[in-house]
């Protein structure tokens, strides 16, 4: 038997129980003598050895465990182990890699409860990676399911029933937890953990990891970990290969079948879009963690700066009374983040990708942001008529090259009037767009035989009746 015992930073404050397991134990091997409490532990077993020379002599950390497990193995044929780790008791290379060769080892709790209470589920759980976190603070979007939960705090049936109700999304009913109160450890099921008649001074609930293949829901940090998974050794071929660039089509498919939902206002269908468009953020930053760029993290810590930067008026000691105010702010605040010298840069910060209608409306507005605009939509409308009088003349001309000038003139003038009637112009577009196919499968019913064969004018006149009914 090899008792793991969790070393503390002081050795009065090592449980009876490790002490008692380090006085029995035929040998002790310490990961370290220079551990606070080791000399305590000495004077308890002079029978004692250590690890550290291995740090010296191992290649990497994989030799280091290796032949570290090896040590303690020799000393386990002369009878009982207590091995006393440093640091965190399940996050340990050396018990990893006991478990790992199937050693016989007993979790002896460290002078934490946490510990004793973690300590007391190895048995019947998987403790590779946990998190310790407060019961009343607790809050399902930050918790991963896929670790060991131990939620500290439980004083009462009410903080109970609050993790209950908090987490009932992410365990089933039946799931096996362990309670630890008044030092006792007890096995319950999550349906049963608000259901305690006696608290005593309170107590720790370890809730067992999910697997991620059946969960009823799935949290932030699951997406996370199936994209690890699948660009992970053994994973999805596909997924393994792709690149920045390669997933760049998906970004812009995913945003617009995103805003097709928002538009048909089908809340189904829009947070299933939600949920495309962020797998491709976790995918991105998977790949980009992958590659030793960025990961998760740092995408999540640059937009939650941005917007604290960007909100003086709520994190800091600006005023903004107006969505107008608001905005100047914002537009301020990102030229100093950027660090555009003149105006002419701001302008080029408006990405080509974006498209060449929404790349005018955008640059429209900033011009608009500094004065640069008409006083109202008629002036603008007056610039349109300008412009298709000359597209008419190029086109009259035949001069392919000052046509295509032109037409772009005039498009980003009645662009312009859009924006002044404050009418987005993809959505007028799209509109449009959708009432042609309408007219069009109008016109298909009515013909019966279908359209492909039918002349100019017997398609026009479908046309015509089709406008009448869809207008």
């Amino acid at each position: 038997m090899i008792q793991v015992i969790g070393c503390t930073p002081e050795f009065d404050l090592l449980p009876l129980r490790a002490v008692r397991a380090v006085r029995e134990a035929d040998t002790v091997v310490l990961q370290s003598a220079k551990a606070a409490c080791a000399q305590g532990i000495l004077e308890e077993n002079k029978n004692a050895l250590t690890l550290d020379d291995l740090y010296e002599q191992a290649e990497d950390f994989d030799a280091l465990f290796q032949k570290g497990v090896q040590r303690i193995c020799e000393a386990q044929k002369s009878g009982t182990v207590a091995f006393c780790v440093v640091g965190d008791l399940f996050d340990n290379g050396f018990v990893r890699e006991l478990v790992a060769v199937g050693a016989d080892i007993e979790y002896v709790a460290g002078g934490y409860a946490e510990s004793a209470a973690l300590s007391a589920a190895a048995g019947q759980m998987d403790i590779g990676g946990y998190a310790v976190m407060g019961a009343r603070e607790l809050d399902a979007l930050g918790v991963d399911t896929s670790k060991t939960v131990v939620l500290k705090g439980v004083e009462n049936a009410l903080v109970a029933e609050h993790v209950k109700c908090v987490l009932s999304d992410y365990y089933t009913e039946d799931a096996q937890a362990l309670l630890y109160a008044n030092g006792k450890p007890k096995w319950i099921k999550f349906y049963d953990i608000d259901r305690i008649d006696a608290w005593g001074e309170g107590g720790l609930i370890v809730l067992p990891p999910q697997p991620l293949r059946g969960k009823e829901r799935y949290g932030l940090y699951d997406l996370v970990r199936i994209m690890q998974v699948l660009r992970g050794e053994n994973g999805c071929p596909w997924d393994a290969e792709q690149t920045h660039k390669s997933l760049r089509q998906y970004i812009l498919e995913e945003a617009y079948e995103t805003v097709d939902a928002v538009d048909a206002d089908d809340m189904f269908a829009l947070y299933d879009e939600l949920g495309d468009v962020f797998l491709q953020v976790v995918f991105q930053s998977e790949v980009g963690r992958q590659c030793g760029e960025f990961d998760i993290d740092d995408v999540a810590t640059s937009v939650c700066a941005k917007m604290i930067n960007r909100h003086p008026h709520i994190f800091g000691d600006a005023t903004a009374d107006t969505a107008n105010e608001v905005f100047l702010n914002w537009e301020a605040i990102k030229r100093q983040e950027k660090q555009n010298k003149d105006f002419v840069s701001v302008l080029r910060d408006v990405p080509r990708s974006m498209g060449a209608m929404m790349r005018a409306y955008k640059l429209q507005k900033k011009a608009a942001g500094i004065g640069f605009d008409w006083k109202d939509a008629k002036g603008a409308m007056e610039k349109v008529r300008e412009e298709l009088l000359e597209w008419e003349a190029e086109v009259d001309a035949g001069d392919t090259d000052r046509m295509e000038a032109e037409a772009g003139d005039l498009l980003f003038s009645i662009i312009n009037v859009l924006r002044l009637l404050k009418t987005n112009p993809e959505v007028a577009l799209n509109r449009t767009c959708e009432k042609f196919i309408a007219r069009m499968e109008d016109m298909e019913k009515t013909a019966c035989t279908g359209l492909y064969d039918l002349s100019t004018d017997e398609l026009n006149n479908l046309w015509d009746e089709a406008k009448k009914i869809i207008p």
